[in-house]
């Protein structure tokens, strides 16, 4: 939710529209408003990817179990990095000329406000490969260990596909992305629950039951 607000929040002067008009994009740029919307939404990107790797160093350990120790797991943590951090660059990238707008030494250019938006938002889609690579292993490993239905698994793919192709998704990707985190994080909490044993405050890890 955190990472969605940060996007949603830096969006507006994020130039990812390269067919605007050259008025557009300058105003956007320059827009109180707008400039102080990102500013608060950089760090919500930051706050959000640092509890995306937290969520991963949780998830890593119940799939570590869940697999008896298969290698795969330790691919979950790498990819929330991977997905954390070229969003959060490829955010800056996007907002990078309305931050600079600030500033009295530069003067805004519409060629070059279009260059940034489009690497910025390459860079973040190429983040959504992380996305992809947690969905596969999460995904994998518990059509092995039996612990979610078949159509579960089948919709988890069907994920993972979209995530590596989200630049021909229109969005789709990140959205079909977002829903199946929610999803991990109950499921997640299930299966250390019931599975695990894991205690009502979440500390240590007992017998399972």
């Amino acid at each position: 939710m955190l990472l969605a607000a940060g996007v949603g929040l830096t969006a507006p002067v994020s130039v990812d529209a390269p067919s605007a008009s050259d008025a557009a994009i300058l105003a956007s740029i320059h827009d109180g408003t707008k400039q102080a919307l990102a500013g608060i939404g950089l760090p919500l990107l930051g706050l959000g990817a640092a509890l995306l790797l937290w969520f991963a160093a949780g998830l890593r350990r119940v799939l570590d179990r869940l697999s008896g120790g298969d290698w795969l797991a330790h691919a979950v943590v790498p990819a929330a990095a991977l997905l954390g951090g070229l969003t959060i660059a490829g955010v800056s990238i996007s907002v990078s000329s309305a931050v600079a707008a600030l500033s009295n030494e530069f003067t805004a250019d519409a060629d070059t406000a279009r260059v940034f938006g489009a690497a910025g938002l390459v860079v973040g889609l190429t983040g959504l490969a992380g996305a992809a690579a947690m969905v596969a292993v999460t995904t994998r490993i518990a059509q092995q260990a039996h612990t979610l239905p078949t159509w579960a698994i089948w919709v988890s793919y069907v994920v993972a596909v979209l995530c590596l192709t989200s630049f021909w998704s229109a969005g789709v990707a990140s959205v079909a992305f977002a829903l199946w985190l929610i999803g991990a994080v109950v499921a997640v909490l299930r299966v250390a629950r019931v599975t695990l044993g894991v205690d009502g405050d979440f500390g240590a890890v007992g017998e399972a039951t």
